[in-house]
């Protein structure tokens, strides 16, 4: 993908009410309540990160973990 391709993708998902698992989340979260619970804290972490500065690759990495 490109750079604003991938920026996209990442701005649909936090505005998105669906988890990657298909269950309702918060729009602005990146996951639903269960699936952010279960990850450890250093994956956590990485999805505060803002889009520029790494989000995108810690969105990855948890959804990777979780799977």
């Amino acid at each position: 993908m490109t750079a604003i391709a991938d920026r996209k993708f990442y701005i649909d998902a936090l505005k998105s009410e669906e988890c990657h698992c298909g269950r309702w989340k918060k729009p602005k979260m990146s996951l639903c309540y269960k699936c952010y619970s279960s990850l450890p804290d250093d994956l956590k972490k990485g999805l505060w990160r803002r889009i520029e500065d790494g989000y995108g690759e810690a969105y990855d990495d948890a959804v990777g973990w979780l799977i």
